[in-house]
């Protein structure tokens, strides 16, 4: 199946447009605060990477600009520093500010609390700290948005009667409307990617949000809503450390559809790109205002049209935006990824890459829809590191057609790339059925899932090596934990006793003042031993 065309859906409205249509009143002191909860770990986590909320400070930049007072709530930027601690019951670890914490800094003038829910691994936590808002703040409508209650609504509604409202999808404009509506006194319930439990005890389901088309037309996200400092550190960030790192969007959505991923149940597969020019004037305005050095780019997938990809890079060139960094954390394809796109993105600042071929085997890659050609990939790692790019590869096993045998393959195709291409980092993860994806909708088909509070806790699996569940029809969840661990030992092992010097480098850089990361394991090294600081203090 190949990806979907980049359309454009002639119904969807120009977002200047809802701007003016759903301006707040004038002179409303009432507050919507939009709030990111703590993080949620499992206790026995290995990494702990922190992210600055983008999609919080897109939304807090619509409300603004439609003339809502607006607040970002941020339990992870709002404190420093940003301790792991165990919850109450010494079950998880959690990273942030608590749910006490949280319910003193809601404004008071706060009419409408939004939480932006993305993981359903958090939720357990983050369904006790909104049943604590509630009780403490009877007063308030809670929104939840993002993609936890985007692929299960229903769910999250009935599992925590206080919420109020549900926000499907894409949140902008459906966020907006529903603040409008709220305010003024009108019928909420028509409201495209809104849903609720109605009166009657029936779920109203009005869809996914509607796509915005012109993405360039979005406003500026409102990070001066949050504390950005508290992020410049040189730990706890999902790429490598580059000093003072800024999240951003270069695209919206992604036009494949692995069965594992459950990107269409948040953004559908239409696939936009903003405009190279708009871009980089927002990289400009990141320097200028808030001292960025350094870009992470948190796309789902970041670059699939070369030709875009050449224009971005000739645009920086243009600006002359030479003493920055970038990189891709997340993940992208390598179809256009050839040499001369590599020394394009390389000569303009790219320093990390992560691919994510998922599988070392090509029935694998076909049953999961993963359109990647390991020969392909395997050419363009080549490339990139002879270039002088960082990097990352991303392998998922125990999909539930695999056999022990499709299992060590991947493995055993991981240990090839750390010797024969040089990559710096490779991370295997046990596969889990997330909600809204294929496999996960199959899976609650065929009766061998069922979504609830063990469910939830399994899904901590994903930084946690001494847990072991398994949905493969073949593989137990011992011997994936086991092949876990080997493909990591291994792959590491590999990586640096092929290359020595590596290992003289990392000493060398845990040892300096500055801390520079050349590979996520050095950074993973490198939070630890932070981590063990703060704690001692």
């Amino acid at each position: 199946m190949q990806p979907q065309k980049f359309i454009k859906e002639k119904d969807n409205r120009h977002i200047v447009d809802s701007l003016i249509e759903f301006r707040a009143p004038k002179d409303d002191k009432r507050v919507v605060h939009l709030c990111k909860p703590f993080v949620v770990l499992s206790k026995n986590t290995y990494s702990a990477p922190v992210t600055l909320p983008l999609g919080l400070a897109y939304i807090g930049g619509v409300l603004e600009k439609a003339g809502y007072k607006t607040r970002i709530l941020d339990a992870i930027g709002d404190t420093k520093p940003v301790l792991i601690k165990r919850n109450v019951h010494n079950l998880y670890s959690v990273q942030g500010l608590d749910a006490q914490e949280i319910i003193e800094r809601i404004d008071m003038n706060a009419k409408i609390f939004a939480l932006s829910l993305m993981f359903t691994q958090e939720w357990i936590l983050h369904r006790e700290l909104i049943k604590k808002v509630r009780k403490a703040r009877p007063d308030l409508i809670i929104v939840v948005g993002g993609e936890h209650p985007s692929a299960i609504s229903e769910y999250v509604l009935r599992d925590c009667s206080a919420i109020d409202y549900v926000v499907r999808g894409e949140g902008e404009l459906s966020l907006l409307e529903l603040v409008y509506s709220i305010y003024n006194k009108k019928d909420p319930t028509k409201i495209e990617g809104v849903c609720f439990i109605d009166n009657k005890n029936n779920f109203v389901d009005n869809g996914l949000s509607k796509r915005i088309e012109y993405i360039d037309e979005i406003p500026k996200p409102a990070w001066h809503l949050l504390n950005v400092e508290n992020y410049f550190n040189d730990y706890f960030t999902s790429g490598l450390a580059r000093g003072r790192n800024m999240a951003i969007l270069a695209t919206r959505g992604c036009p494949y559809q692995c069965t594992f991923c459950s990107s269409p149940s948040m953004w559908t597969t239409r696939y936009v790109m903003r405009d190279p020019k708009d871009l980089v004037d927002e990289m400009e305005w990141l320097i200028s205002e808030y001292r960025a050095n350094s870009f992470e780019f948190y796309d789902l997938t970041a670059i699939i049209k070369k030709e875009w990809t050449l224009e971005f890079c000739d645009e920086m060139k243009k600006r002359n935006l030479i003493d920055i960094t970038w990189q891709l954390p997340v993940g992208t394809r390598t179809e256009v990824l050839d040499e001369e796109t590599l020394q394009a993105i390389y000569d303009t600042g790219c320093r990390f890459i992560t691919y994510a071929p998922e599988s070392g085997t090509d029935n694998t890659l076909k049953m999961i829809k993963k359109k990647v050609k390991l020969d392909r990939l395997t050419l363009s790692m080549k490339n990139a590191v002879k270039i002088g790019h960082t990097i990352r590869l991303n392998f998922i096993i125990g999909f539930p057609h695999e056999t022990f045998f499709d299992c060590l393959r991947t493995v055993l195709f991981a240990y090839y790339c750390a010797f024969r291409y040089g990559v710096s980092d490779i991370n295997f993860a046990i596969f889990a059925p997330y909600p809204g994806s294929e496999l996960f909708k199959q899976l609650e088909e065929q009766k061998k899932k069922k979504i609830n509070d063990q469910y939830i806790e399994n899904l901590l699996i994903q930084f946690d090596l001494t847990k072991s569940f398994s949905y493969c029809n073949h593989v137990s969840g011992i011997k994936l934990m086991i092949l876990r661990i080997l493909g990591f030992s291994g792959s590491y092992i590999i990586i640096y006793l092929s290359r020595p010097k590596k290992i003289f480098n990392l000493i060398m850089n845990i040892l300096k003042n500055k801390f520079v990361a050349n590979s996520l394991i050095e950074q993973r090294v490198y939070d630890m031993i932070v981590r063990r600081k703060l704690k001692s203090k």
